[in-house]
């Protein structure tokens, strides 16, 4: 087993103006909190890593193979491998993501271990 506390996960600005910390990683999934200021945008991109994720706070609108959803608390989304995306962050308050792929980002643990 592995364990860590949140407060003492790595931490990495993949894109202006987010914060990533790597809250798991395992052998086949990595999990990840964000914290997306206003503004922010995650430029149009794929991975070959199967992507979920669910939104906790703020708002934002999340492309996922050209249809657009409104990202609020309580939304969740699945993205499969190849599938290209974006993300741009709406209203006045940061937003709080939790995401995890598989399989695991190894340019995500690449960054962690930078930080």
């Amino acid at each position: 087993m592995k364990y860590l506390k949140n407060e003492k996960a790595p931490k990495f600005e993949p894109v202006k103006g987010v914060e990533m910390y790597l809250i798991g990683d395992g052998d086949n999934l990595t999990l990840i909190k964000m914290y997306i200021k206003p503004g922010s945008i995650f430029p149009n991109h794929s991975h070959p890593n199967e992507q979920v994720g669910t939104c906790m706070e703020g708002e934002a609108v999340l492309t996922s193979g050209g249809v657009p959803i409104d990202v609020r608390p309580g939304v969740t989304w699945t993205i499969p491998p190849g599938e290209e995306h974006s993300l741009v962050a709406g209203g006045d308050t940061d937003i709080v993501i939790y995401e995890a792929w598989s399989p695991p980002r190894e340019d995500y643990r690449a960054l962690a271990k930078e930080s």
